[in-house]
């Protein structure tokens, strides 16, 4: 399989190279040709074909470029000056090339980007007089100190032309790289701040199971005193037993979660202005893929750093989401602003947006566990609303904040959480 891929870059590059080489004008020799397809050479050469042999490269190059001028020549399209030896020269330019290639730059993965251009320029030099004398000792010339510095300056030429190319590849490389990285990375918060908000609300819903075994255990025991079948008594200690083996179960998940989750991520603090910015692309990405037409604007009037950005991006990735789901139902273009303010001892997070507005009667249970509006169009099934139920909890129970909304039909809705200062900031060093 890699045999194959690699001849079809090995005929690929002598392709590019044979037709580029037909884009030249003559220099000092007759005959010589100064052609794009020799910049171009290299730069295939550390690209297309990083993997494989320049020296074999050189000679497949080589033979396409042979047999192409010679079928020009012989159907009267080239040159009349051209001929069948011209035609093999120019071939074994690329031939000597490929060769040179492999020899001065061995290494095409782990060579310095100094040692490359020093390479391709000798490679370049050597080449051109290989040509050069070729053509010359044709004629029964001897080749003039005078051309070696021409060749050597055009060696240069080329190579710097075919060097920024390359640099040029490499730079935009490492930005898509760095672009993806930070799309991972995004990603990745997003997935960790979702699980850490599941074992969250896991660790809470542990305290409801311990009483769930405690009272089956009570049962038993009152049971046990009474003079009742003996069935209803190990009916009662079973479900004792099973909610004391689910709980450990529970605890078990959380706690994998939980290594998985310090494993992969370890980020302890992180600013406003970041945790926005991440806010901001992925809903970007959101409104893309759901192909919505949102304006989103977020304002940071008073920079902070907090260890507990998680909890504090569910809560604005929720109300953010939210508003989505908002303008969306309404059915036309809209936009949601975020802002963050600082008022003596207290933070201020605002979420608004222009969508259809909370109907009166809605309003009072919006923040109710289990309570949606929204609904499935396709399954019509309705959504679990734990949404603002899970913003409402972690707002009061974790920042011991507090949360309200105003909303006006056909204008829009305005979420404003409240957070002590104290449960956010932490100093910055």
């Amino acid at each position: 399989m890699n045999d194959l891929k690699h001849w079809k870059h090995a005929l690929l590059i002598a392709v590019i190279v044979t037709f580029s080489s037909q884009l030249y004008f003559n220099f000092f020799t007759d005959n010589f040709r100064i052609s794009a397809a020799v910049i171009l050479f290299p730069v295939l050469l550390m690209t297309i074909a990083k993997d494989q042999n320049s020296a074999a490269i050189g000679c497949v190059t080589g033979a396409m470029v042979f047999v192409v001028r010679l079928f020009l020549i012989s159907s009267g399209i080239a040159q009349l000056q051209d001929n069948v030896t011209v035609a093999l020269i120019g071939g074994l330019f690329y031939v000597a090339y490929g060769l040179l290639f492999s020899v001065f730059i061995k290494n095409k993965h782990t060579i310095p980007f100094q040692r490359m251009i020093v390479g391709m320029v000798l490679s370049d030099f050597c080449a051109n007089i290989f040509e050069v004398g070729l053509r010359t000792s044709m004629r029964y010339n001897s080749l003039d100190t005078q051309v070696y510095f021409y060749l050597f300056g055009i060696a240069v030429v080329r190579t710097i032309i075919a060097g920024s190319i390359l640099l040029g590849e490499q730079n935009y490389r490492a930005l898509m790289k760095k672009m993806e990285h930070e799309n991972r990375y995004q990603r990745l918060y997003l997935m960790t701040t979702r699980l850490k908000n599941e074992v969250y609300f896991m660790e809470k819903n542990t305290d409801e199971i311990e009483s769930a075994m405690s009272n089956a255990y009570r049962l038993y025991e009152k049971l046990s005193g009474m003079d009742l079948q003996s069935e209803l008594k190990k009916t009662a200690l079973s479900i004792a037993r099973d909610v004391h083996e689910i709980k450990k179960d529970y605890i078990r998940i959380m706690q994998g979660i939980q290594k998985e989750i310090d494993e992969q991520y370890s980020e302890e603090e992180m600013g406003i202005r970041d945790l926005l910015q991440i806010l901001k692309e992925s809903t970007y990405r959101l409104l893309e893929a759901r192909r919505l037409d949102i304006q989103l604007d977020f304002q940071v009037k008073d920079e902070f750093v907090t260890c507990d950005h998680y909890a504090l991006m569910l809560v604005l990735m929720n109300l953010v989401n939210n508003g989505i789901e908002a303008i969306e139902k309404k059915g036309q273009k809209g936009w949601i602003l975020v802002s963050v303010e600082k008022q003596g001892d207290q933070f201020w997070f605002t979420v608004t947006d222009n969508g259809p507005g909370i109907p009166k009667k809605d309003m009072d249970r919006i923040f109710q566990m289990g309570f949606s509006t929204k609904f499935d169009e396709e399954t019509g099934n309705i959504y679990r609303g734990v949404g603002l139920s899970g913003v409402q909890m972690t707002v009061e129970e974790k920042f011991h904040g507090s949360i309200e909304v105003k909303s006006e039909l056909g204008v829009g809705t305005e979420f404003r959480v409240m957070i002590p200062a104290e449960m956010l900031e932490e100093e910055i060093v």
